[in-house]
C-alpha cells in the first residue's frame, strides 16, 4: 500500500509567523517566545543563510525542544498519530539545524528526534536532505538515509548528462563513475546503503530530462540505474512521462494531467522497471557489486541468495560494447538469465556471461 511521509522545516521558520510578530518574540522581549531564537545584542534575530523572512530556531531553548520533538505533544508526534499516523519526516537542511544561530549541537538534537519518530513507530523512515557528503549522519544513530545527491545524484549527472553540481561541463568515464559511488557506499553502513534516497532530479534542480537535452534513450538508461541501484529510488512527478524543465521554478511545472502529451514509451520503461523491483528481492535488500567499469560501460549485479539481478549501461551514442562478465566473483548459483525487456535468453559457461549493450541503453538480466 501508499505510505507518506511529511516534510519537516524545523530548522526555520518565517516571519510571518504570531511566534516572531510584533507582539511575539521580535516586539516583546518579554514574549515566552523570546528563546525561541537567536537575538543580537541591539536586538535583531538571526535568519537562516542572511535570508532576513527565515528566522532560525535556537535549539538550546527546551521549549523549542519541547515544541518540535520532545513533548508528549510535540509536533513530530502529533502527525505521526492518529488519524493522521504518517509513516515518517523529511527534514529540510537537517545538517543546519543547532543552537544560538550555529549547528552547535546538530547531533545530539538528531539523535533525540530519531528516538522521538523511533518511540511513535519502530519502522517510521527518518530522512534528511543533504547536498553533500553526509556519511556522518548515516551511521545508524541519526538519519536512516539522506537525499542521496552526493552518492547517487551528481554522479549520474556528470556520466550521463555531462554536467557537475554547479552544471558546469564535466567528463567522467564509467570507470571514474564507478570509484565516486563506491567511496559514497564505503563510509556508509549497509542498512543505511538500502535506506537511501536515491533521485535524478528535485524540486531544487533542473529535471533531468531537460539536463540530457531532452534525449528519451539516455533518460531511460538514466531511470534503469535509478530503480536498480541500491537504495530507495525517488521518482519526482512527471519524470515518468517526459514532464521537463530547466533550474527552479521551471523545474515545479504543474503535472500534465491530459495524457495524449506524455512519453507513452518512457512511460511504460518507468512501470515496467518498478514491477522489476517490486518483483524481486536482490534490488530491494540486495547486496550490490562491479562487474565492469571502462570508458562508457558500466555493469553491476544486485543479489540476494539465490536471486540475482545484472544491469548493465552503454552511453556511447553510437557504438555497441560486447563484455565478458565474471559472474564467478559473486558466488552466486545463478546461472541462466533472461532479459526483462526482450526475453533474450543468457547461460554462465565457466564463470562468465557473454553480453553485448547497445549504444545509448541499459539491459537488466534476471537471474531465472
Amino acid at each position: 500500500g501508499m505510505r507518506i511521509i511529511l516534510d519537516a522545516v524545523v530548522n526555520h521558520t518565517s516571519t510571518s509567523t504570531l511566534v516572531l510578530s510584533a507582539s511575539g518574540a521580535m516586539g516583546n522581549p518579554d514574549s515566552a517566545f523570546r528563546k525561541f531564537y537567536t537575538f543580537d545584542e541591539e536586538g535583531d534575530y538571526v535568519s537562516w543563510k542572511g535570508i532576513r523572512s527565515l528566522p532560525k530556531l535556537d535549539f538550546a531553548s527546551e521549549q523549542v525542544q519541547d515544541a518540535v520533538y520532545r513533548a508528549e505533544d510535540a509536533i513530530l508526534r502529533y502527525w505521526m498519530r492518529p488519524p493522521y499516523q504518517i509513516d515518517g519526516w523529511r527534514f529540510d537542511v537537517i545538517h543546519m539545524l543547532g543552537e544560538r544561530g550555529t549547528a552547535e549541537g546538530n547531533p545530539g538534537h538528531v539523535r533525540a528526534i530519531r528516538h522521538t519518530l523511533k518511540q511513535e513507530n519502530l519502522d517510521a523512515y527518518v530522512l534528511g536532505e543533504h547536498f553533500f557528503e553526509a556519511s556522518q549522519w548515516l551511521q545508524g544513530d541519526q538519519e536512516d538515509g539522506a537525499m542521496n545527491y552526493y552518492g547517487f545524484a551528481h554522479p549520474i549527472r556528470a556520466f550521463l548528462a555531462g554536467q557537475d553540481i554547479a552544471y558546469h561541463p564535466i567528463k567522467i568515464s564509467a570507470a571514474e563513475l564507478d570509484t565516486w559511488l563506491k567511496l559514497a557506499r564505503a563510509h556508509v553502513p549497509f542498512k543505511n546503503q538500502l535506506a537511501q534516497f536515491n533521485l535524478l532530479d528535485s524540486h531544487d534542480t533542473a529535471r533531468f530530462l531537460h539536463l540530457l537535452g531532452e534525449d528519451r534513450s539516455r533518460m531511460m538508461l538514466a531511470a534503469t540505474l535509478l530503480l536498480t541501484y541500491i537504495g530507495t529510488p525517488s521518482i519526482y512527478y512527471g519524470d515518468e512521462v517526459g514532464l521537463s524543465g530547466g533550474n527552479d521554478p521551471d523545474c515545479r511545472r504543474c503535472f500534465p494531467w491530459d495524457s495524449t502529451t506524455w512519453d507513452h514509451v518512457l512511460h511504460e520503461h518507468y512501470r515496467r522497471l518498478t514491477q522489476i523491483r517490486r518483483q524481486r528481492p536482490s534490488l530491494r535488500r540486495g547486496d550490490i557489486q562491479t562487474l565492469y567499469a571502462g570508458a562508457h560501460s558500466y555493469v553491476f549485479a544486485r543479489t540476494l541468495q539465490s536471486d540475482q539481478v545484472v544491469v548493465a549501461c552503454n552511453r556511447h551514442p553510437s557504438e555497441p560494447r560486447t563484455i565478458s562478465l565474471p559472474l564467478w566473483q559473486t558466488a552466486s548459483p545463478a546461472s541462466r538469465f533472461t532479459d526483462a525487456f526482450n526475453g533474450d535468453k543468457f547461460e554462465v559457461v565457466k564463470g562468465q556471461l557473454q553480453l553485448t549493450i547497445p549504444a545509448s541503453s541499459a539491459r537488466v538480466l534476471l537471474s531465472s
